[in-house]
């Protein structure tokens, strides 16, 4: 094989590694950038999800730790990567009513 009927093979195999890039790669590194944006804004007072389908409030952020009350008295410690989401402002509401009712 000679040069010119090598150059438009690996001219296709560089369009499609651009390719590749642009539609699966770059996009996974986003959205793993936005998630550890989103762990590293939990602070204390936060209400959020776990992956689990827990809802509590974030009593304190240690490390790779998240201590969470998830009913009077009762504090749990769960992974930072085990939270799946914050909840919003109705969300929130609920579990708060919830907590004071003592979980019923």
């Amino acid at each position: 094989m000679n040069w010119e009927q090598l150059f438009p093979m690996v001219t296709w195999l560089l369009i499609w590694l651009a390719l590749l890039w642009v539609l699966i790669v770059f996009p996974q590194q986003r959205r793993q950038r936005e998630r550890d944006q989103f762990l590293n804004s939990l602070k204390p007072g936060d209400e959020v999800a776990t992956t689990g389908g827990i809802c509590g409030r974030i009593l304190s952020v240690d490390g790779d730790t998240v201590t969470l009350r998830i009913a009077d008295g009762v504090d749990i410690k769960v992974l930072k990567s085990g939270i799946a989401r914050r909840l919003d402002k109705d969300e929130a509401e609920k579990l708060r009513s919830v907590l004071r009712k003592g979980g019923r």
